[in-house]
Formats: structure tokens, C-alpha cells, sequence
């Protein structure tokens, strides 16, 4: 049934009250205060006048604006690879002293393909994420990306990559290249090194200069555990970094894991602007390789190496200042007894940190058997365990940032 229109009388009084807004408040104001308000209040906020509406929807500038002012809010969006759904929610949320959220049962979104599987989450920047499934056709598996903004649950028409099956497998990565604003997926092939690039909007994907390395999760004898989120690239000042063997091998099943050692890992990091790449070393402290795999992360916008210390503590070191290999700190170093509450102690595991909670104190982890998220608090040397109903895959939890950015 159709909502009555507003009387002549109601839509005279909301003209006049507007009219007063503006003659108390300048623009200038208003825009200011309005770039503070979260995402959901301001898609309310959108009715109120034409005005405001195209500058919520339509404005480049105060979306940027607003991006900037919510930069430190943090969002996880988790997954369920049970369900095939996703919720998001506040960071603040998941640290109550009791919090027990439950897993939304509905999807955010509904698409119009058969995706086989699930989507995975490639990468999040800007308040998107872009997330990845499987769709078979024939001789051909089309592998598709979706950019999705949680906040304003819009979500962008299909990207499609097409590659054989029985060729290897493709890692992807997701980022925004400032020069041009462009948003850019990038595939990394295990075997073969070939790097593409895509640019939102542009529909082609592009052969770019190959890596004269591999994956070391692409290792069989080195790593026997494999899971999505350690195979993508990390989104950090502008560039994409993989953790890699730095040997040319004519694929990795040449590569004897006993025989690697610490002084053969490097980063490769891909600029985005000028799709040029250079080796970034791993910190001085990690000297020697475990049988649980070192793994990228960023934390507060900084790019950290983590890796397993003897079997007996997880390390994170932080690049204090990107692409300087003298600003590598040791961030945090977490004794395995510290989370004996928590994780089994008959077996090594994979840590995966997420996020630095709003304080700075509070580390959120996943492990490997995804059955809870840790919080962990490095100042008082504290752990507890989040409480959240549903099946979730926590080690491909994505952080964002509420956002008005969309992808056309």
C-alpha cells in the first residue's frame, strides 16, 4: 500500500525549517558536522532536502571527508562458510566485557550467479571489500568479484576472471591506487609467476611484469596447511605485499622445503600506481624457519611480519615506517602458555591477527581451527575470548571502515 503524500501544509513546514537550518547553520558547517555522523544515519539523513542528498550520494568530496573522519573506527565483517552469510559488526561491540552477538541468518546480499562455493574475502580498502567465488562453465572456471560496501550494503555488478582448470592456482589481491583513484584487483599465478592487474571500471585485465619468486604457501614440503586468507596480498600505503622464497624455480613443486631458510623469504611489493615492483626483506629477528608459516598482516596501517618464535611464542614486528628495513619493531611477542586456556597445547597452530582494537591494547586474533577470536590485551598480558553465536569462519574476518564510497 502507497504512503498518503505529505499535505501541502506538512511539506511548506519542512521547506521552512531546512531554510532556517541553513540561515543559522552555513554550509560550510553543516557539511562538517554531517561527515562525523556513522553511514547508516546519514542514508537517513538523505530525505531531508535535494541538497543533502547529493552531497551524501553524489558529493567526491565529502566522501572523502567522511572516509577520513571515520578512519579510526573500526568494523569487522565476519564470515560464515556454513551458512554462506556475513555480518558486520563495531569493534567496541566485541570487547564488552560479556559480548554475545549472534550471526545474522540472513544474507546481506543476494546474487543473481550460482557461485560455487563461497565468496571468500580478497581484501578490504576505503570501506570496501571485494570478495571472490568459483563459477564453473564448461572447460572454463570463471572465478568472480563482487566490491561490496557493508555500510551501505551496495554491491557492484560481477567482475569475471576466466582461467582453466588444472592450470594452477591464482592468488588475488585488492587495493586503491591514490594517482589515479582507481580501485585495482590483482591475480598472482603459483606456478608460472604471471601477474594481472584490473582496473575497476576499465573491464580488461592486463598482463604486468612476472615475479621472480613464489608464494610460500605454495610450498607443498614446507607447508602443509593451506588456508585463503594466508594467500592473499595485504593493502598498505599504496602497494600489495606478498610474503614469497626468493629463488626462480620452475614451479614449486622443485622446491625442497628441509633446504629453505630464513635468509630466502622476502616481500614482494607491488606499487600500485606504477605497477613496478621491489623486494622488501623480512625483520632481522627472524632467523630461523618454523613448521608453523609466517604471515602478513596490517595493523593501524602499518605492514607487519608474523611469524612463530621455537615453538614457544608468536612475534609480530611492525614496519614503523614503510619500505625502511631499519624501522622493523618488535610490536608484540605472546607466550603460547599466555592462551593455554584457549588453544590446545598437544599441536603447533596459525595465528592470524585481525585488528588493533580503538585503545591500542587489545590484539584480535583467529587461529586456525576458527572456533573462537581472541582478544588479547599486550599491556596487562590478559586474553579472553569473544562470544559470538553461528558459525564463523574468524580467520577471514576483514576490518574496514565505514564508508560512503561506492563503485559505479
Amino acid at each position: 500500500m502507497m504512503n498518503a503524500p505529505q499535505p501541502t501544509s506538512q511539506r511548506r513546514k519542512h521547506s521552512e525549517d531546512t531554510q532556517l537550518l541553513n540561515i543559522f547553520l552555513p554550509h560550510d558547517v553543516i557539511i562538517q558536522i554531517l561527515s562525523f555522523l556513522p553511514v547508516k544515519h546519514l542514508m537517513r539523513l538523505k530525505c531531508v532536502c535535494k541538497s543533502w542528498k547529493t552531497l551524501i550520494s553524489d558529493d567526491s568530496t565529502f566522501v572523502k571527508l567522511h572516509l577520513k573522519r571515520s578512519a579510526r573506527k573500526k568494523q569487522l565483517a565476519l564470515f560464515s562458510m556454513i551458512c554462506r552469510h556475513t555480518s558486520n559488526f563495531s569493534i567496541t561491540c566485541l570487547r564488552q566485557k560479556n559480548p554475545s552477538v549472534a550471526l545474522a541468518n540472513k544474507p546481506h546480499f543476494q546474487l543473481n550467479d550460482d557461485v560455487y562455493g563461497f565468496l571468500f574475502p580478497v581484501g578490504s580498502c576505503n570501506g570496501l571489500l571485494c570478495l571472490h567465488g568459483k563459477y564453473l562453465r564448461g572447460n572454463y572456471a570463471e572465478i568472480l568479484f563482487y566490491i561490496w560496501n557493508p555500510a551501505t550494503r551496495k554491491l557492484s555488478n560481477k567482475i569475471v576472471f576466466l582461467c582453466k582448470p588444472g592450470t594452477g592456482r591464482w592468488t588475488f589481491a585488492f587495493g586503491y591506487d591514490n594517482s589515479t583513484e582507481t580501485y585495482k584487483i590483482v591475480a598472482f599465478h603459483l606456478m608460472t609467476n604471471d601477474v594481472r592487474v584490473f582496473c575497476v571500471g576499465d573491464n580488461v585485465w592486463r598482463n604486468i611484469q612476472s615475479f621472480p619468486v613464489v608464494p610460500t604457501y605454495s610450498v607443498p614440503s614446507l607447508y602443509k596447511h593451506w588456508h585463503p586468507s594466508i594467500e592473499q596480498g595485504v593493502y598498505v600505503c599504496r602497494t600489495l605485499n606478498w610474503l614469497t622464497i626468493r629463488n626462480k624455480f620452475q614451479n614449486e613443486n622443485q622446491i625442497d622445503g628441509k633446504c629453505i631458510t630464513a635468509d630466502q623469504f622476502v616481500i614482494i611489493s607491488l606499487d600500485l600506481s606504477t605497477e613496478t615492483y621491489r623486494q622488501l626483506l623480512p625483520p632481522c629477528g627472524f632467523d630461523a624457519v618454523s613448521c608453523v608459516q609466517p604471515i602478513l598482516a596490517v595493523l593501524r596501517n602499518s605492514l607487519c611480519f608474523c611469524h612463530d618464535f621455537h615453538g614457544t611464542d608468536f612475534i609480530i614486528w611492525r614496519m614503523k615506517k614503510f619500505g625502511v628495513q631499519e624501522s622493523w619493531t618488535q610490536f608484540v611477542k605472546i607466550n603460547y602458555q599466555n592462551l593455554h586456556n584457549l588453544v590446545p597445547q598437544y599441536r603447533r597452530f596459525q595465528l592470524f591477527p585481525m585488528c588493533l582494537c580503538e585503545n591500542g591494547n587489545t590484539l584480535m586474533l583467529a587461529w586456525d581451527q576458527n572456533e573462537k577470536a581472541i582478544l588479547y590485551n599486550w599491556r596487562d598480558i590478559t586474553v579472553k575470548e569473544s562470544r559470538i553465536t553461528g558459525e564463523v569462519d574468524w580467520s577471514l574476518a576483514k576490518d574496514y571502515v565505514e564508508s560512503l564510497v561506492s563503485i559505479s
